[in-house]
């Protein structure tokens, strides 16, 4: 049975810095406190397993509390979101390059169309790259078929062939690609296979880090890392699945990248999720 506190949604990482919203529940009169990544917007939040029914909802109004209480500022709930409840069975495990937990219902339900794109501002926090406390700002991107968090400064960029989406970031010291493909008789266990042999011709190593099997191929998670050739840029690759749909989402740090770099790679692949189908 799938641990349902914090609200439905994972845990952020032992050590991140969080916020605290909360929701209530108009047809119990329950109340639930979700805590999220600080960089996380709090439109992420949707669909919210009630803590006084236990019953999943879809929450119309967000009270951001802050990192720990204090004064609420309601913030409404916009969007759409997906017809199953998040939970900690499909969440990345909080290892050491998890920069936040996956949080699901990001998405508005729209037509499946390649260039009906928005991209939505968020204020976050700076992504731990030493430049102080000022706050900065990400971008939310939301496609019809995936939605990711694009860090401060990196830039969206054409894709490679064959590649749906491409991102960079400052100095060119990191970037970002995703590939789509819709093959709904390629099981989860082949995909992972396969990637690995595709990450290993592409970096020369490839092994499996992290793997959270969920009840459905949607709740399955995957992490990917090679080790760095000498002189060669660091791979990461975070595989996922939608309906027919299968993601590779692939980040290179080169050499030398400093820590906003590599900050920005993990909060990429920390916010990416499918679309629904």
């Amino acid at each position: 049975m799938l641990d349902l506190g914090n609200g439905g949604f994972p845990e952020p990482p032992a050590g991140e810095p969080v916020r605290v919203v909360r929701c209530s529940h108009l047809e119990c009169g329950g109340e639930t406190r979700i805590r999220l990544p600080r960089h996380l917007p709090t439109d992420a939040v949707r669909r919210v397993v009630c803590d006084g029914c236990g019953r999943p909802y879809e929450c119309h109004l967000v009270e951001e509390l802050g990192g720990g209480g204090g004064a609420a500022a309601s913030t409404p709930a916009t969007g759409g979101w997906l017809s199953r409840p998040p939970g900690r069975g499909w969440r990345l495990l909080s290892i050491p390059i998890a920069a936040a937990a996956v949080i699901a219902a990001l998405l508005l339900i729209r037509p499946l169309q390649g260039d009906d794109a928005a991209v939505e501002q968020a204020d976050v926090a700076g992504g731990g790259s030493g430049a102080g406390t000022a706050e900065e700002e990400a971008r939310l991107v939301r496609e019809p078929t995936y939605t990711l968090a694009l860090p401060p400064g990196w830039e969206r960029t054409d894709p490679p062939s064959g590649a749906t989406f491409g991102a960079r970031a400052p100095d060119a010291a990191a970037d970002a690609t995703l590939y789509i493909e819709r093959d709904p008789d390629l099981d989860f266990p082949r995909f992972e296979a396969r990637s690995l042999k595709q990450l290993r011709r592409t970096a020369g190593s490839a092994a499996l880090v992290d793997r959270v099997t969920g009840p459905t191929i949607e709740q399955t998670v995957t992490r990917l890392r090679s080790d760095p050739a000498s002189g060669g840029p660091a791979y990461e690759v975070t595989l996922r699945a939608s309906g027919p749909y299968r993601y590779y989402l692939l980040t290179a740090l080169q050499p030398g990248a400093v820590e906003r770099a590599r900050s920005g790679a993990r909060l990429i692949h920390s916010s990416f999720f499918p679309g629904p189908q």
